[in-house]
C-alpha cells in the first residue's frame, strides 16, 4: 500500500515534524531513535509515515505538540491502538527501542522516501515484543522483525 503526500501535505508533515523535535527536546524528552540519523529528520519522517497511515486509513492525525513519549501515534476504526516505525531504508525492517510501551496494540512499517510512504506491514505487539526477537544492528539493542515476517495489509 503506497500513498503519495501533495507538495502542501509535505510542507505540513515538515513543519509539524521540526515542532515535535523541537518541543521534545526542549522538555528533555529522550530521542528513541534506532540509527545514526538526527532527530529532527528522524521526526519529520515519523510524522510524514503517520500522517499517510491516518490518510490512507480516513483517519484523523494526531497534530499535537505537547512533549510526549510513548503514547500511540493513533487509533484505528476497530479500536486497535498503533504506532508507525518508518525507515528511509528500502529494505528497512520493523525495529523498536527495548522500551515496553503498554499504550500500543499493534506496530506499523512504513518506508518513506521524499513524498511517497510505502505500508510494508504490520505486528501485534506481542508479535515483536519478544526476547528472541532482540538483536544489536550498531546502535544498541532493540527489538527486530524481519519485514518478510509481517502482516500485510
Amino acid at each position: 500500500m503506497v500513498v503519495e503526500l501533495d507538495p502542501k501535505e509535505v510542507e505540513l508533515c515538515e513543519y509539524i515534524g521540526e515542532l515535535r523535535s523541537s518541543i521534545a527536546r526542549q522538555n528533555n524528552v529522550r530521542d528513541a531513535k534506532i540509527g545514526d540519523h538526527d532527530g529532527v529528520s528522524a521526526d519529520i519522517q515519523g510524522f510524514k509515515a503517520e500522517y499517510a497511515f491516518a490518510k490512507q486509513n480516513n483517519l484523523f492525525p494526531d497534530f499535537g505538540l505537547s512533549p510526549r513519549s510513548g503514547s500511540a501515534d493513533g487509533v484505528t476504526k476497530n479500536g486497535s491502538r498503533y504506532d508507525i516505525k518508518s525507515t528511509s531504508h528500502r529494505y528497512g525492517n520493523l525495529l523498536s527501542t527495548l522500551k515496553a510501551n503498554q499504550d500500543i496494540d499493534i506496530y506499523v512499517l512504513a518506508y518513506v522516501d521524499k513524498n511517497k510512504i510505502e505500508f510494508i506491514g504490520w505486528a501485534t505487539k506481542e508479535e515483536l515484543i519478544n526476547k528472541k526477537n532482540i538483536k544489536n544492528l550498531g546502535h544498541g539493542s532493540g527489538y527486530f522483525l524481519s519485514r518478510y515476517n509481517l502482516h500485510k495489509f
